[in-house]
C-alpha cells in the first residue's frame, strides 16, 4: 500500500483547526492542542519511517525491473537467430543484432521500414497472403515458413520463419513477433542429399538407357531407310511417320533415364528461350481448359541448354500446373535475365548470367510438409504418379549448371522457377527434319553391337559413303593404319564411346592421333557423358548421339567433311 505524506499532514492540520475552534478554557485548549500536536508529530515521524522503507522497496523493485529489462535485451540482442517485432501491417518496430546481421544493415535502417521491402520479388504474393491471414486472425501463428530475403550488397538469404501474433503490454495493441533462421547451410546439405539419391538411381538408369538407345538406333535407322525408299507411297509413309513419332516418345523416355545416369551430361547448344517457351506451352496445353499468359522480358539472351531436356522440364512444369487447376485457370510464365554476383546467396549457382523462368499456377498449392520432399525420387502426391517427374527436372537443371526452386501457398497456387545459364556463343543453325544430305568419301565405323554396325553401315551406304566396320578400338586402329599407309585413307571415323571388354572411343582416338594427327573422328554413344557434351576437349570433331536418323547422320558427316576441307 502506497503512503501519501501530504495526506497525513493535511489530516493533522484539520484536527488542529477543529480543536482550536472548540469552546474551552484557554489552559485546557492549550493543553489539548499540545497533546494533539505531539500526536500528529509522532504520526508524521512514523509515516516518514514507513515512507523511507517504502522508497527503499521501490528503488529495489526498480533495480530488479531494470535488471530484468537489461537481461531481456541481452537475450534479444545476442540470440543466434534474428528476431523482429512488427505491427500487423509488417512495419518493423524492433530488431535484434542477429536480424541486423542477417539483413546486413544497421538497426536504424530496419526500424520503421516495411518488412515487405526485404522480400524477394517472386515471393511477394506468398508474404502478403500470410501477413493478411495473421492480421485478420485467420491464423495466430505460422511455423517454419521459408522465404528468400534481400540482404545487403545485393544478395539474398534463405530463412525459415516462425511468426506469432501477440497483444503488446504497451497500449494493448496487436503486434507480430518474427523468428528468422538462416537456413543456407541446411539448403546446401539438402542439395547434397538430393544429389546422392539421384546418383543411386542413375547407376541403374544409365545402363538401361545405353542398351535401349542401341536398340532404338537399329529401329530408327532402318525406319528412316524405309521411309526414303517408299516416298511415293503416301499411305506407307504416313504409317511409318506414326511409327517414328512413337519411337520419338521412347527417345524421350531414354533421355529422362539418362538425366539420372552417373556422369550423364546434356548436349548443349545456344537456344532462344522465348521461342522454346512459346512452342512448349502450345504443345503441353493443347486441348486444355487452362489459359497461358506469357510475360517475357525484351531482348532475352540465348541460353546454353540441351533443347530436348529443357523441353522436358518446361513441359513437366506446365502439365503439373494444368493438373493443379482441374476447373481451368491461368498459368503465368515469366522470364527475365538475372545476374548472380556472389556464391554465398541462397541459389546454388556459380557467378554469372542466367535467365530465370517462372511458371505460376492458381491451383490448390503444396503443403509445407510436402514442399520439402517435392524433388525427391519416387515421392508423389498424385495417385498414379511415378514420383520421377520433378526429380528428373531437378537432375536436368543440376547438370546444366542451373537450379530449380519452388514456392507455394495452400489454396493460392504454386510457382516453380528454373535458372538457365546464358550462352556465350551465337545460336547454331537448325536442321530441317526432312533434309537429307548425301555425300561421298570413305568412313570407318566402330561399334561393338553387330546390329548397330549393320544398320549404320546400310545408312552410310545409302548416303553415298564407302564403309568399313570394326568391332572395337583395336580393330579400328588396325584398319585405319592400313588405309592410312595406302592410297585410300579414311575421310572420317565414327566411333562408339563405350565397348564392353575392349578399347572404347576415347582411347581409340588417342591412338589414332598418334598415327594421323589430322584424323577426323565423330563420337557416337547411347550413354550421355562428358565426352559427348565436351567432345572437342577429347579431340573429336563432332558428336552424333544415339539413336539417330538418316537425316542427322548425313548432316553431321557433311559438316565434318566440309570443316576438314576448309
Amino acid at each position: 500500500m502506497t503512503i501519501d505524506l501530504s495526506v497525513q499532514v493535511q489530516k493533522a492540520i484539520n484536527r488542529l483547526e477543529i480543536l482550536s475552534q472548540a469552546d474551552l478554557p484557554s489552559h485546557e485548549l492549550t493543553s489539548k492542542l499540545l497533546s494533539e500536536l505531539n500526536g500528529a508529530l509522532y504520526e508524521l515521524q512514523t509515516t516518514a519511517v514507513e515512507l523511507l522503507e517504502q522508497n527503499e522497496e521501490m528503488v529495489s523493485s526498480r533495480q530488479t525491473l531494470e535488471e530484468e529489462r537489461r537481461r531481456y535485451q541481452e537475450l534479444f540482442d545476442f540470440a543466434p537467430d534474428g528476431y523482429l517485432v512488427t505491427d500487423t501491417e509488417g512495419i518493423i518496430l524492433d530488431a535484434n543484432n542477429a536480424a541486423t546481421n542477417l539483413f546486413n544493415v544497421s538497426r536504424s535502417l530496419l526500424v520503421g521500414k516495411p518488412l515487405a521491402i526485404f522480400v524477394r520479388n517472386g515471393e511477394h504474393l506468398v508474404f502478403r497472403t500470410r501477413l493478411a491471414e495473421m492480421k485478420k486472425g485467420i491464423v495466430d501463428q505460422n511455423d517454419q515458413w521459408e522465404l528468400n530475403l534481400h540482404s545487403g550488397k545485393r544478395t539474398t538469404v534463405p530463412v525459415s520463419i516462425t511468426v506469432g501474433k501477440v497483444i503488446a503490454s504497451r497500449g494493448g495493441t496487436a503486434e507480430l513477433r518474427w523468428l528468422l533462421r538462416d537456413i543456407t547451410k541446411r539448403r546446401q546439405q539438402e542439395e547434397l542429399q538430393k544429389a546422392d539419391k539421384l546418383e543411386s538411381v542413375g547407376v541403374l538408369a544409365g545402363g538401361i538407357a545405353h542398351d535401349l538407345n542401341n536398340f532404338l538406333t537399329v529401329i530408327l535407322g532402318n525406319l528412316s531407310l524405309v521411309k526414303n525408299c517408299t516416298k511415293e507411297d503416301h499411305k506407307v509413309t504416313r504409317y511409318l511417320q506414326h511409327m517414328e513419332e512413337a519411337i520419338g516418345q521412347t527417345e524421350n523416355l531414354t533421355r529422362q533415364m539418362l538425366t539420372f545416369s552417373k556422369g550423364g551430361k546434356p548436349l548443349t547448344q545456344s537456344v532462344s528461350i522465348g521461342r522454346l517457351i512459346e512452342e512448349d506451352s502450345a504443345f503441353a496445353l493443347s486441348g486444355s481448359k487452362t489459359r497461358c499468359e506469357l510475360s517475357l522480358a525484351e531482348d532475352l539472351p540465348l541460353v546454353e541448354i540441351d533443347r530436348g531436356q529443357i523441353t522436358q522440364v518446361i513441359t513437366n512444369l506446365l502439365i503439373n500446373a494444368d493438373q493443379a487447376m482441374k476447373e481451368g485457370g491461368t498459368i503465368k510464365i515469366r522470364a527475365e535475365q538475372l545476374a548472380v554476383t556472389g556464391e554465398n546467396g541462397p541459389l546454388p549457382l556459380q557467378i554469372g548470367d542466367y535467365v530465370a523462368l517462372t511458371v505460376t499456377d492458381e491451383g490448390f498449392g503444396i503443403t509445407s510438409e510436402n514442399l520439402l520432399k517435392i524433388f525427391d525420387p519416387y515421392f508423389s502426391t498424385k495417385e498414379q504418379g511415378s514420383g520421377l517427374g520433378l526429380a528428373i527436372c531437378y537432375s536436368i537443371m543440376k547438370k546444366h549448371g542451373g537450379h530449380i526452386s519452388v514456392q507455394s501457398v495452400e489454396r493460392k497456387g504454386t510457382s516453380f522457377t528454373i535458372y538457365l545459364p546464358v550462352s556465350r556463343v551465337q545460336a547454331e543453325k537448325e536442321v530441317h527434319e526432312d533434309s537429307l544430305i548425301l555425300g561421298e568419301g570413305k568412313v570407318l565405323l566402330m561399334d561393338d553391337e553387330e546390329n548397330v554396325r549393320q544398320t549404320a553401315d546400310e545408312m552410310l551406304t545409302f548416303l553415298g559413303y564407302v564403309v568399313e566396320v570394326a568391332r572395337d578400338g583395336a580393330e579400328a586402329l588396325s584398319l585405319y593404319k592400313k588405309a592410312f599407309l595406302s592410297d585410300s585413307p579414311f575421310d572420317v571415323v565414327i566411333t562408339d564411346l563405350t565397348v564392353r571388354g575392349g578399347m572404347g572411343g576415347k582411347m581409340a582416338l588417342s591412338e589414332l592421333i598418334k598415327v594421323d594427327p589430322a584424323v577426323k573422328a565423330i563420337v557416337s554413344s547411347g550413354y550421355s557423358s562428358d565426352a559427348l557434351s565436351h567432345y572437342k576437349k577429347y579431340g573429336f570433331y563432332d558428336v552424333n548421339a544415339k539413336p539417330y536418323r538418316l537425316q542427322e547422320l548425313g548432316e553431321v558427316l557433311a559438316s565434318v567433311i566440309r570443316e576438314s576441307k576448309n
